[in-house]
Protein backbone atom coordinates (compact mmCIF):
# COMPACT_ATOMS: atom_id res chain seq x y z
CA UNK A 1 0.00 0.00 0.00
CA UNK A 2 1.05 3.63 -1.10
CA UNK A 3 0.36 6.11 1.55
CA UNK A 4 -1.00 9.29 -0.62
CA UNK A 5 -2.48 12.72 -0.02
CA UNK A 6 -4.60 15.48 -1.88
CA UNK A 7 -3.51 19.21 -1.88
CA UNK A 8 -6.49 21.06 -3.07
CA UNK A 9 -9.92 19.96 -2.80
CA UNK A 10 -11.38 22.03 -6.08
CA UNK A 11 -13.22 20.66 -9.10
CA UNK A 12 -10.28 18.29 -10.15
CA UNK A 13 -9.26 17.60 -6.16
CA UNK A 14 -12.69 16.15 -5.16
CA UNK A 15 -15.73 17.67 -6.79
CA UNK A 16 -16.12 16.39 -9.72
CA UNK A 17 -17.11 13.32 -8.23
CA UNK A 18 -19.71 14.68 -5.36
CA UNK A 19 -23.12 14.42 -8.01
CA UNK A 20 -22.61 11.06 -7.97
CA UNK A 21 -23.36 10.71 -11.57
CA UNK A 22 -20.16 8.94 -12.57
CA UNK A 23 -19.42 5.67 -12.73
CA UNK A 24 -15.77 6.16 -12.58
CA UNK A 25 -13.32 8.98 -10.75
CA UNK A 26 -12.66 12.34 -12.55
CA UNK A 27 -11.06 13.57 -8.93
CA UNK A 28 -7.42 12.59 -7.35
CA UNK A 29 -9.26 11.93 -4.17
CA UNK A 30 -11.98 9.29 -5.63
CA UNK A 31 -9.26 8.00 -7.82
CA UNK A 32 -6.88 7.08 -4.96
CA UNK A 33 -10.02 5.79 -3.02
CA UNK A 34 -10.94 3.22 -5.91
CA UNK A 35 -7.29 2.04 -6.17
CA UNK A 36 -6.53 -0.97 -4.35
CA UNK A 37 -2.99 0.00 -4.28
CA UNK A 38 -3.34 3.44 -2.48
CA UNK A 39 -4.17 4.79 0.47
CA UNK A 40 -5.51 8.11 0.83
CA UNK A 41 -4.53 9.26 4.53
CA UNK A 42 -4.80 13.05 4.25
CA UNK A 43 -6.34 16.09 2.16
CA UNK A 44 -5.59 19.88 2.85
CA UNK A 45 -8.12 22.32 1.67
CA UNK A 46 -8.40 26.19 2.25
CA UNK A 47 -12.22 26.39 4.06
CA UNK A 48 -13.52 24.21 6.80
CA UNK A 49 -16.71 23.21 4.77
CA UNK A 50 -14.67 21.34 2.63
CA UNK A 51 -14.14 19.02 5.38
CA UNK A 52 -18.13 18.28 4.88
CA UNK A 53 -17.26 17.75 1.35
CA UNK A 54 -14.38 15.22 1.73
CA UNK A 55 -16.05 13.44 4.49
CA UNK A 56 -18.81 12.43 2.25
CA UNK A 57 -16.62 10.42 0.12
CA UNK A 58 -13.83 9.48 2.64
CA UNK A 59 -14.98 9.57 6.28
CA UNK A 60 -11.48 7.85 7.83
CA UNK A 61 -9.27 10.87 5.65
CA UNK A 62 -7.59 13.60 7.66
CA UNK A 63 -8.61 17.27 6.75
CA UNK A 64 -6.47 20.36 7.48
CA UNK A 65 -5.95 24.01 6.45
CA UNK A 66 -2.43 23.99 6.49
CA UNK A 67 -0.13 21.72 4.19
CA UNK A 68 3.05 22.19 6.62
CA UNK A 69 1.22 20.73 9.30
CA UNK A 70 -0.49 17.93 7.35
CA UNK A 71 3.17 16.69 6.16
CA UNK A 72 4.65 17.12 9.30
CA UNK A 73 2.08 14.12 10.58
CA UNK A 74 1.76 11.84 7.47
CA UNK A 75 4.94 10.10 5.82
CA UNK A 76 3.94 9.96 1.99
CA UNK A 77 4.73 8.13 -0.56
CA UNK A 78 1.96 9.99 -3.45
CA UNK A 79 1.20 13.79 -3.03
CA UNK A 80 -1.55 15.76 -5.37
CA UNK A 81 -1.31 19.21 -6.07
CA UNK A 82 -4.66 19.99 -7.56
CA UNK A 83 -4.41 23.98 -6.16
CA UNK A 84 -4.50 26.62 -8.48
CA UNK A 85 -1.40 27.54 -10.54
CA UNK A 86 -0.16 30.48 -9.39
CA UNK A 87 0.59 28.86 -6.31
CA UNK A 88 2.12 25.23 -7.37
CA UNK A 89 5.21 26.30 -7.64
CA UNK A 90 6.02 27.10 -3.91
CA UNK A 91 3.67 24.56 -2.81
CA UNK A 92 6.27 21.80 -4.90
CA UNK A 93 9.15 22.87 -3.04
CA UNK A 94 7.57 22.89 0.20
CA UNK A 95 6.49 19.01 -0.54
CA UNK A 96 9.82 18.71 -1.56
CA UNK A 97 11.67 19.82 1.31
CA UNK A 98 9.24 18.67 3.96
CA UNK A 99 7.39 15.53 2.43
CA UNK A 100 9.83 13.97 0.47
CA UNK A 101 7.51 11.55 -1.70
CA UNK A 102 8.65 9.54 -3.95
CA UNK A 103 5.86 10.92 -6.64
CA UNK A 104 4.40 14.48 -6.85
CA UNK A 105 1.21 14.25 -9.46
CA UNK A 106 0.72 17.89 -10.60
CA UNK A 107 -2.18 19.80 -12.39
CA UNK A 108 -1.22 21.88 -15.11
CA UNK A 109 0.39 23.71 -16.31
CA UNK A 110 3.32 22.70 -13.77
CA UNK A 111 4.60 26.24 -14.12
CA UNK A 112 3.60 29.69 -14.68
CA UNK A 113 6.67 31.19 -16.47
CA UNK A 114 9.91 29.69 -18.27
CA UNK A 115 12.16 30.48 -15.18
CA UNK A 116 9.87 28.55 -12.70
CA UNK A 117 9.98 25.70 -14.89
CA UNK A 118 13.51 25.23 -14.96
CA UNK A 119 13.82 25.90 -11.31
CA UNK A 120 10.80 23.24 -10.65
CA UNK A 121 13.28 20.69 -12.92
CA UNK A 122 16.48 21.35 -10.83
CA UNK A 123 14.96 21.18 -7.71
CA UNK A 124 13.28 17.52 -8.48
CA UNK A 125 16.74 16.55 -9.57
CA UNK A 126 18.12 17.96 -6.38
CA UNK A 127 15.59 15.82 -4.15
CA UNK A 128 15.37 12.64 -6.71
CA UNK A 129 11.82 12.96 -6.78
CA UNK A 130 9.71 12.19 -10.21
CA UNK A 131 6.95 14.69 -10.98
CA UNK A 132 3.97 13.57 -12.74
CA UNK A 133 1.75 16.47 -14.50
CA UNK A 134 -1.70 15.40 -15.11
CA UNK A 135 -2.39 15.65 -18.67
CA UNK A 136 -5.22 13.54 -18.66
CA UNK A 137 -5.35 12.35 -22.47
CA UNK A 138 -1.86 10.53 -22.10
CA UNK A 139 -2.98 8.50 -19.99
CA UNK A 140 -6.08 7.57 -22.53
CA UNK A 141 -5.21 3.71 -24.03
CA UNK A 142 -7.06 4.77 -26.66
CA UNK A 143 -5.06 7.82 -27.71
CA UNK A 144 -1.65 5.56 -26.65
CA UNK A 145 -3.71 3.22 -29.83
CA UNK A 146 -3.67 6.95 -32.06
CA UNK A 147 -0.26 7.61 -31.12
CA UNK A 148 1.30 4.21 -32.26
CA UNK A 149 -0.69 4.24 -35.33
CA UNK A 150 0.68 8.08 -36.36
CA UNK A 151 4.55 6.83 -35.38
CA UNK A 152 4.26 3.29 -37.00
CA UNK A 153 2.88 5.66 -39.72
CA UNK A 154 -0.17 3.49 -40.41
CA UNK A 155 -1.04 5.83 -43.04
CA UNK A 156 2.47 6.57 -44.40
CA UNK A 157 3.79 9.89 -43.35
CA UNK A 158 2.54 12.59 -41.23
CA UNK A 159 2.33 15.93 -43.60
CA UNK A 160 -0.48 18.60 -41.49
CA UNK A 161 -1.90 18.67 -38.46
CA UNK A 162 -5.40 21.12 -38.07
CA UNK A 163 -6.30 21.88 -34.37
CA UNK A 164 -9.17 23.03 -33.01
CA UNK A 165 -9.60 24.64 -29.60
CA UNK A 166 -11.29 27.02 -26.73
CA UNK A 167 -10.75 28.29 -23.91
CA UNK A 168 -7.22 29.78 -23.96
CA UNK A 169 -3.37 28.93 -24.77
CA UNK A 170 -2.72 28.02 -21.06
CA UNK A 171 -6.59 25.70 -20.08
CA UNK A 172 -7.15 23.93 -23.28
CA UNK A 173 -3.61 24.91 -25.17
CA UNK A 174 -1.67 23.04 -22.51
CA UNK A 175 -3.45 19.98 -23.20
CA UNK A 176 -3.65 20.73 -26.78
CA UNK A 177 0.01 21.44 -27.35
CA UNK A 178 1.15 18.45 -25.30
CA UNK A 179 -1.02 16.44 -27.55
CA UNK A 180 0.92 17.57 -30.77
CA UNK A 181 4.28 16.37 -28.77
CA UNK A 182 2.87 13.20 -27.50
CA UNK A 183 2.18 12.25 -31.08
CA UNK A 184 4.81 13.62 -33.24
CA UNK A 185 7.36 14.87 -31.03
CA UNK A 186 6.34 18.45 -30.61
CA UNK A 187 5.60 21.98 -32.25
CA UNK A 188 8.94 23.58 -32.96
CA UNK A 189 7.54 26.94 -34.30
CA UNK A 190 4.69 29.08 -33.95
CA UNK A 191 3.34 32.35 -36.23
CA UNK A 192 -0.01 33.99 -34.40
CA UNK A 193 -2.53 35.03 -36.65
CA UNK A 194 -5.42 36.42 -34.91
CA UNK A 195 -6.93 36.70 -31.38
CA UNK A 196 -10.17 34.91 -30.26
CA UNK A 197 -12.14 36.50 -27.78
CA UNK A 198 -13.56 33.97 -25.00
CA UNK A 199 -15.02 34.19 -21.70
CA UNK A 200 -11.61 33.95 -20.24
CA UNK A 201 -9.67 36.70 -19.27
CA UNK A 202 -7.12 37.62 -22.13
CA UNK A 203 -5.06 39.32 -19.88
CA UNK A 204 -4.42 36.17 -18.25
CA UNK A 205 -5.04 33.48 -20.90
CA UNK A 206 -5.39 34.80 -24.51
CA UNK A 207 -6.42 32.36 -26.77
CA UNK A 208 -4.84 32.60 -30.59
CA UNK A 209 -5.27 31.53 -34.16
CA UNK A 210 -1.82 30.63 -35.68
CA UNK A 211 -0.07 28.57 -37.75
CA UNK A 212 2.86 26.41 -36.63
CA UNK A 213 5.49 23.59 -37.25
CA UNK A 214 6.30 20.24 -35.53
CA UNK A 215 7.38 16.96 -35.67
CA UNK A 216 11.11 16.07 -34.46
CA UNK A 217 12.49 17.80 -37.55
CA UNK A 218 9.87 20.34 -37.81
CA UNK A 219 8.49 19.36 -41.43
CA UNK A 220 4.73 18.50 -40.54
CA UNK A 221 2.53 21.95 -40.73
CA UNK A 222 -0.63 23.12 -38.72
CA UNK A 223 -2.75 25.24 -38.57
CA UNK A 224 -4.70 25.72 -35.06
CA UNK A 225 -8.00 27.84 -35.15
CA UNK A 226 -9.52 28.98 -31.77
CA UNK A 227 -13.58 29.68 -31.29
CA UNK A 228 -15.57 31.33 -28.89
CA UNK A 229 -16.24 29.11 -25.98
CA UNK A 230 -19.07 31.14 -25.05
CA UNK A 231 -20.62 29.24 -28.42
CA UNK A 232 -19.57 25.98 -27.71
CA UNK A 233 -16.75 24.15 -26.79
CA UNK A 234 -14.63 22.21 -28.91
CA UNK A 235 -10.72 20.30 -28.92
CA UNK A 236 -10.41 18.56 -32.08
CA UNK A 237 -7.09 17.21 -33.81
CA UNK A 238 -6.84 16.16 -37.44
CA UNK A 239 -3.82 14.26 -38.49
CA UNK A 240 -2.89 14.14 -42.59
CA UNK A 241 -0.86 11.27 -43.27
CA UNK A 242 0.00 10.65 -46.80
CA UNK A 243 -2.65 7.61 -47.44
CA UNK A 244 -5.26 8.96 -45.11
CA UNK A 245 -6.42 10.70 -42.06
CA UNK A 246 -6.77 9.99 -38.07
CA UNK A 247 -9.52 12.57 -36.02
CA UNK A 248 -9.53 13.23 -32.51
CA UNK A 249 -12.84 14.05 -31.90
CA UNK A 250 -15.29 14.90 -29.14
CA UNK A 251 -12.63 16.14 -26.55
CA UNK A 252 -10.71 12.97 -27.35
CA UNK A 253 -13.54 10.89 -26.52
CA UNK A 254 -13.60 9.41 -29.80
CA UNK A 255 -11.00 8.47 -32.76
CA UNK A 256 -12.14 8.15 -36.28
CA UNK A 257 -9.33 6.32 -39.07
CA UNK A 258 -9.45 7.24 -42.91
CA UNK A 259 -7.65 5.74 -45.52
CA UNK A 260 -7.47 6.58 -48.96
CA UNK A 261 -9.46 4.23 -51.24
CA UNK A 262 -10.21 4.41 -55.09
CA UNK A 263 -13.29 6.96 -56.13
CA UNK A 264 -16.02 4.24 -57.94
CA UNK A 265 -15.78 5.35 -62.06
CA UNK A 266 -12.92 7.53 -61.79
CA UNK A 267 -9.01 5.86 -62.08
CA UNK A 268 -6.33 7.66 -60.41
CA UNK A 269 -8.81 9.74 -57.91
CA UNK A 270 -8.68 8.65 -54.29
CA UNK A 271 -10.95 9.67 -51.53
CA UNK A 272 -11.28 9.09 -47.34
CA UNK A 273 -12.66 6.16 -46.36
CA UNK A 274 -13.72 5.64 -43.20
CA UNK A 275 -12.36 2.20 -41.63
CA UNK A 276 -13.26 2.52 -38.33
CA UNK A 277 -14.54 4.63 -34.70
CA UNK A 278 -13.50 3.75 -31.40
CA UNK A 279 -15.35 5.68 -28.50
CA UNK A 280 -14.43 6.01 -25.05
CA UNK A 281 -16.58 2.55 -23.46
CA UNK A 282 -18.59 3.55 -20.53
CA UNK A 283 -17.26 1.35 -17.51
CA UNK A 284 -13.70 1.78 -18.65
CA UNK A 285 -11.51 3.24 -16.18
CA UNK A 286 -11.22 7.07 -16.24
CA UNK A 287 -8.08 8.67 -17.50
CA UNK A 288 -7.05 10.04 -13.94
CA UNK A 289 -7.47 6.14 -12.57
CA UNK A 290 -5.45 5.02 -15.46
CA UNK A 291 -3.30 7.35 -13.99
CA UNK A 292 -3.09 6.32 -10.25
CA UNK A 293 -2.83 3.01 -11.72
CA UNK A 294 0.11 3.87 -13.88
CA UNK A 295 2.11 5.85 -10.64
CA UNK A 296 1.49 2.80 -8.71
CA UNK A 297 3.02 0.61 -11.68
CA UNK A 298 6.28 3.02 -11.53
CA UNK A 299 6.54 2.73 -7.57
CA UNK A 300 6.38 -1.29 -7.88
CA UNK A 301 7.84 -2.29 -11.11
CA UNK A 302 9.85 1.11 -12.23
CA UNK A 303 7.55 1.41 -15.29
CA UNK A 304 8.55 4.30 -17.54
CA UNK A 305 6.70 7.71 -17.12
CA UNK A 306 4.05 7.92 -19.87
CA UNK A 307 4.55 11.72 -18.47
CA UNK A 308 7.17 13.57 -17.39
CA UNK A 309 7.83 16.73 -15.92
CA UNK A 310 9.87 18.08 -19.14
CA UNK A 311 6.01 17.24 -20.73
CA UNK A 312 4.56 19.02 -18.43
CA UNK A 313 6.42 22.23 -18.75
CA UNK A 314 6.73 21.89 -22.74
CA UNK A 315 3.01 23.71 -23.00
CA UNK A 316 4.71 26.41 -21.37
CA UNK A 317 7.75 27.36 -23.65
CA UNK A 318 4.80 27.17 -26.49
CA UNK A 319 2.81 29.32 -24.66
CA UNK A 320 5.64 32.26 -24.40
CA UNK A 321 6.46 31.44 -28.14
CA UNK A 322 3.07 32.55 -29.07
CA UNK A 323 2.67 35.48 -26.24
CA UNK A 324 6.21 36.88 -28.38
CA UNK A 325 4.91 36.26 -31.82
CA UNK A 326 1.43 38.47 -30.81
CA UNK A 327 3.79 41.03 -29.39
CA UNK A 328 5.90 41.19 -32.13
CA UNK A 329 3.17 41.90 -34.70
CA UNK A 330 2.44 37.92 -35.92
CA UNK A 331 6.66 37.17 -36.43
CA UNK A 332 7.47 33.63 -36.78
CA UNK A 333 9.06 32.64 -33.44
CA UNK A 334 11.03 29.52 -32.04
CA UNK A 335 9.96 27.13 -29.01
Amino acid sequence: MYSAAVIGLGKIGLLFDLDGKRKQPLSHTVAYLRDPHVELTAAVGVRTEQRDNLHKVAPDVAFYLDPGEMMSRHKLDIVSICTPAHVRYDLIEQVLEQAKPRVIFCEKPVATSIGEAEHIVSLLQRHNTLLLPNLSRRYNKMLARLRAAVREELYGRLLTIHLRYTRGIYNSGSHLFDLVRYFTGGITSVQVLREQATALNAEVDPTYAFLFAAGVDGNVSGYAEAFDDRNYSIFEIDLYMERGKIEMANAGNEVRYYRAGDVPNMPQFYNLIHERTETGVDGEPSNIQNAVAHIVDILDRGTEPVCTVEDGNFPTYVADALLRSRRNGGTREEV
